[in-house]
């Protein structure tokens, strides 16, 4: 598994958080999401190495209206 952490600009909800987590969940490839109510702008991903998921994470993220960068990958 490769993991990718997102740093999110605004400041989301833990209900916000929590339903982040569930709809990226339901993305193809896209093993784990973890975040900390403790830290509402960092998001953790794990997914299958040999598909171009961080993209794809993005996309959706700013769909959302959120303001997403890739921190590490």
């Amino acid at each position: 598994m490769n993991t990718v952490y997102i740093h999110i600009d605004e400041r989301l909800t833990a209900k916000r958080m929590r339903e982040l987590k569930g709809e990226l969940t339901k993305l193809p490839h896209v093993a784990f999401v973890e975040y900390s109510a403790r830290s509402p702008h960092d998001m953790l991903v794990e997914f299958e190495p040999h598909h171009n998921v961080p993209m794809t994470l993005m996309s959706r993220l700013e769909r959302r209206g959120l303001h997403p960068d890739i921190m590490s990958c």
